[in-house]
């Protein structure tokens, strides 16, 4: 709660003597005028009736003085109710000088989230902001917080924008209409925007070979400064793909660590096929390289002891071109 300021306070005596000085007749106050101890008020107004209730209903409609902005609050003291009470001849008096009224401004207040938007917004086009997923925006000091007056439809809207890429800072000018005839509230907002990015890292640890499938992928946020060029960012990256090391859970992965699936290893034998129109030929050879699916690896026919490559096929395979007529020979 705050106490009424100087200028509040000059503000009351003259509208206190504006209830008499502006033509209005004062209605004599009902008998059991009792003091209030709180009211909440919608209206940009304080009227007598929100400070005491029993008041004849001409007097109670009179306006005492402004109320509080939306959402806060204001303290009226016996010595301030005093010189209200009898200036409009309400019959009422303090008793011990400690009398108070607390009068709170109702209002709508603006979605955190809405505000943050706003910036965010503004950060992704913001030159040299980047690329990011979304941005953690740790405000300087408080939140900023806007409440305005009931019943507006209110759309705020960002008048100002400045942003640092290298310190990560920002500050945002936020305005929003209050009705007509009143200037805009202005909100400024600082703080800093971190950009994160979201990384697949795997859920469960997966031994060397094992092909990564979307259920063993989960996504971890990390800040964008601290990723590399050769860190998968996206997941479709790892699906089918075989890990060449051992993966660990919750640890971002860099592309030299998954590869293509090895359908083919190196000494295993392997068998060859050669298609050309309606002939198919194949042979048993020894492959001298791992290979994955579209791969091209050497293979060693045992009988004619050459080298002939060919290219993996999805079923293990080796599909070899011009091999053909010598694997027909051997």
């Amino acid at each position: 709660m705050t106490r009424p300021t100087a200028r509040l306070t000059r503000h009351l005596r003259a509208a206190g003597l504006g209830l008499l000085l502006a033509g209005v007749a004062v209605v004599p106050a009902m008998a059991g005028v009792v003091l209030r101890a709180a009211s909440d008020v919608g209206g940009a107004q304080v009227r007598l009736a929100d400070l005491f209730d029993g008041l004849a209903p001409e007097t109670g409609s009179l306006i005492a003085f402004p109320a509080p902005a939306p959402g806060e609050s204001m303290t009226i003291n016996a010595r301030q109710l005093d010189g209200m009470a009898r200036r409009a001849e309400i019959a009422w008096q303090p008793s011990t000088g400690t009398e108070e009224v607390t009068i709170t401004r109702r209002g709508q207040r603006i979605p955190r989230e809405q505000i943050d938007a706003l910036i965010t917004d503004a950060l992704d086009r913001a030159p040299g902001a980047g690329m990011a997923d979304e941005y953690r925006l740790d405000y300087t000091g408080r939140a900023p917080e806007v409440i305005v007056a009931e019943g507006l439809e209110v759309m705020p809207r960002l008048a100002d924008f400045i942003y640092d890429p290298r310190s990560e800072r920002f500050s945002a000018r936020i305005e929003v209409d209050q009705g007509e005839g009143l200037a805009p509230l202005v909100v400024v907002a600082a703080g800093r925007a971190t950009a994160v990015v979201s990384v697949p890292v795997l859920r469960e640890r997966l031994a060397r070979g094992a092909i990564i499938g979307a259920g063993d992928i989960d996504l971890i946020e990390v800040e964008r400064r601290r990723l590399t060029n050769q860190q998968v960012t996206d997941p479709n990256q790892l699906i089918g793909q075989a890990l060449r090391r051992p993966g660990y859970p919750g640890r971002p992965l860099m592309a030299r660590d998954v590869g293509t699936p090895q359908l083919i290893r190196k000494g295993e034998m392997v068998t060859m096929i050669f298609r050309r129109g309606g002939l198919v030929l194949t042979a048993q050879g020894q492959a001298l390289d791992n290979g994955g699916e579209g791969e091209t690896v050497r293979v060693l026919n045992p009988r004619s002891r050459n080298t002939v490559y060919g290219r993996v096929a999805p079923d293990g395979t080796l599909e070899v071109g011009d091999a053909g007529p010598s694997l027909a020979r051997n």
